[in-house]
C-alpha cells in the first residue's frame, strides 16, 4: 500500500500525472465555484479537500463551463463531479452518491404558468445545455414543448433573458442566483428532477473504482452528505 492507503495499482490507474486531476462544472455553484482566480468552494471542493487528506495526494481543479464539456474531454481529467446519469454509464463508473441539487424551470416578466409540467405546452421553447442530465430527463419526459440546445449554460439563460426562448432549465441554486441579479426572473414553484452528484471516473479502472468506493462508504460521507 502506498501513503494514505491508496494502493499502488489504484495510484497508478488515478494519479498518472502525480496528482488527481478533478473536472468539475463551474455553472453548477452548489458543487464548485471559482470565488477567486484559481480558488473554487462548493459541497464537491469540500470532498475532494477531506479525500486528499486521507490519501495524502495533490489535487488539481479541473473547472468546465458544463457537465457535457466534461464528457467531451474526458482525457483532460481522471476524475469528475458529475450528475449521476443512466446514458454515461457506458463511458464511467461512479461512487456513491455525496449530495444532490434540484433542477427546474425559470422565465422572465409575467406568466400565468407556475409549474413546470405547465410549461410543457405547444408553442413554448425551453432553453437547455447540451449534455446536461436534467436535459435527457425534459427530452424524455416533455411531449409537447420545443427544447432549444446551447453548449453553455450561460447561452441558455442569454436566450431566455433575450426572449429567443420562454423558459431556461438549470440547477436551483444557479437560478436563483440570476433571478437575485434580475428581478424580473421567476422561477418555478416545483422542481423537475433531484439529480444526485457524485464522483466518477473512467470505465476499467477496477482499482480506482475500488478505491473511491470504500472511501465513501467509510471516512468520505462523513459530513459530506447533503
Amino acid at each position: 500500500m502506498s501513503d494514505g492507503g491508496l494502493s499502488e495499482a489504484a495510484r497508478r490507474e488515478l494519479l498518472p500525472t502525480g496528482a488527481l486531476r478533478l473536472a468539475v462544472n463551474v455553472a453548477n455553484a452548489e458543487m464548485a465555484a471559482e470565488r477567486s482566480p484559481g480558488t473554487y468552494e462548493g459541497k464537491a471542493i469540500d470532498l475532494v479537500r477531506r479525500l486528499a487528506a486521507d490519501w495524502g495526494i495533490a489535487v488539481e481543479i479541473v473547472p468546465f463551463a458544463s457537465g457535457g464539456a466534461i464528457l467531451a474531454d474526458m482525457g483532460a481529467w481522471d476524475a469528475a463531479v458529475l450528475a449521476v446519469e443512466p446514458s454515461r454509464l457506458d463511458r464511467l463508473h461512479f461512487s456513491p452518491a455525496f449530495a444532490t441539487v434540484d433542477a427546474t424551470l425559470a422565465t422572465v416578466g409575467p406568466s400565468p404558468v407556475a409549474t413546470c409540467r405547465g410549461a410543457d405546452a405547444k408553442g413554448v421553447r425551453i432553453a437547455v445545455v447540451r449534455g446536461a442530465a436534467y436535459t435527457a430527463h425534459l427530452e424524455a419526459s416533455m411531449t409537447e414543448a420545443t427544447l432549444v440546445a446551447f453548449d453553455r449554460p450561460k447561452e441558455a439563460r442569454a436566450a431566455m433573458l433575450g426572449g429567443a426562448c420562454d423558459f431556461v432549465a438549470g440547477i436551483r441554486s444557479t437560478l436563483e442566483g440570476m433571478a437575485g441579479a434580475n428581478p424580473s426572473v421567476r422561477l418555478m414553484d416545483d422542481d423537475f428532477l433531484r439529480v444526485p452528484q457524485a464522483l466518477a471516473i473512467a470505465l476499467r479502472k477496477p482499482h480506482a473504482s475500488a478505491a473511491l468506493d470504500a472511501w465513501m462508504a467509510g471516512a468520505g460521507p462523513a459530513g459530506a452528505r447533503a
